[in-house]
């Protein structure tokens, strides 16, 4: 049977395992909202240049 102490160290480790994930979700979501601003960007791009391409 685990005693105080290792329960009180696995709920730090636990802690810190749960700032560092959520740290990291936080770098992904910026990175996504980054490509997606991207995409919509040459997606504007590629729509002008059709229209101006001439109609045969």
């Amino acid at each position: 049977m685990a005693g105080w102490k290792d329960i009180l160290l696995d709920t730090l480790k636990l802690a810190d395992e749960v700032k560092r994930l959520n740290q990291q979700t936080e770098k992904l979501s910026e990175r996504t909202i980054d490509i997606d601003k991207r995409l919509v960007r040459l997606e504007t791009m590629v729509e002008i240049s059709q229209k101006q391409l001439p109609k045969d």
